[in-house]
């Protein structure tokens, strides 16, 4: 306790005030409990230093975030945030992971607290990747290299790969071969490359805003998604003839794409607009249904 008190002394402290210091600590050691010998410790700190130890300018922002990286590319997190950081995430999480009633494939059941605040999540993560000043590297909506052969891709079978590291299932290739930039690659039989074509965006910004005139929001049955927090799909996919046109996109919210592209529900123009038809477990007789923005408002 002694030395402790002892290191705790500022350089500035004169010799002979370091030495009383310590005379008085030693002499009172022989005969004190180390509950008396802290009391007097800190007596004589506060005499010697009065002002304490100087405070930092700016304070530590107490958030952290830890990020463990998983070898199939998946990611754990864990962390916490201050009052003020947390008041602010959660004012932008919220509303995007609320329920949405009138939607008849968000099932409570199946989708819990922590799956609605996930996909919430990577609503914040995409709009944030869409910005025009997104420090990823093209500024751009997606800024991934999706690596599979052709035939894979239109049959959804097999795998691909993502940045060159991640495995991922052709389904999930399909999904961001809907909007994002595609760069062309000729591999030889044994999967080197031999030529890299230009990235070429799809879905340009002037066909995005259309879209966005048109449809008003996800375009599935009871979403209240913005335009912002969407994504283009083609309808008949581009790698089978489909074309980059208005008569042929539509938007869908994250969670929604991936639906579409993972389940029973089916898309298809009429008369220019989307018409989603449910599978026989949401609707036995299948009866075609379409979303109304008007009738609803759209969430934040």
């Amino acid at each position: 306790g002694i030395v402790r008190v002892l290191e705790k002394i500022p350089a500035t402290v004169s010799v002979e005030d370091r030495e009383f210091a310590e005379r008085s600590l030693v002499g009172l050691a022989r005969h004190a409990s180390i509950g008396e010998i802290g009391t007097l410790g800190k007596e004589i700190l506060g005499r010697l230093d009065p002002d304490g130890t100087e405070p930092r300018d700016t304070p530590e922002p107490k958030r952290a975030l830890h990020i463990h990286q998983r070898k199939d590319g998946s990611a754990k997190f864990d962390g916490y945030l201050d009052p003020i950081s947390a008041a602010k995430t959660l004012a932008l999480l919220d509303p995007l992971a609320q329920t949405q009633p009138d939607d008849p494939s968000d099932n409570p059941l199946l989708r819990g607290r922590a799956e609605r605040y996930g996909d919430a999540f990577m609503e914040i993560v995409a709009l944030a990747a869409s910005h025009p000043e997104s420090p990823n590297r093209s500024g751009g909506r997606a800024d991934l290299i999706v690596t599979i052969p052709l035939a894979d891709l239109k049959r959804e079978l097999g795998a691909a790969c993502l940045d060159m590291v991640t495995d991922i299932t052709a389904s999930e290739a399909r999904i961001l071969a809907c909007d994002c930039k595609v760069i062309p690659a000729i591999l030889d039989g044994a999967g080197q490359p031999l030529e890299m074509g230009r990235a070429r965006r799809l879905v340009t910004e002037a066909m995005r805003l259309m879209l966005a005139v048109r449809d008003r929001g996800c375009c599935f049955p009871g979403c209240s998604r913005r335009p912002r927090h969407c994504e283009a799909h083609h309808v008949l996919p581009w790698y089978a003839g489909g074309k980059t046109d208005l008569g042929n996109l539509t938007l869908l919210c994250s969670r929604h794409h991936r639906l579409l592209h993972t389940s029973d529900w089916t898309l298809r123009m009429v008369n220019g607009q989307p018409e989603f038809t449910p599978p026989a477990f949401v609707d036995p007789w299948r009866r075609p249904r379409t979303n109304r923005p008007t009738a609803q408002p759209r969430a934040a």
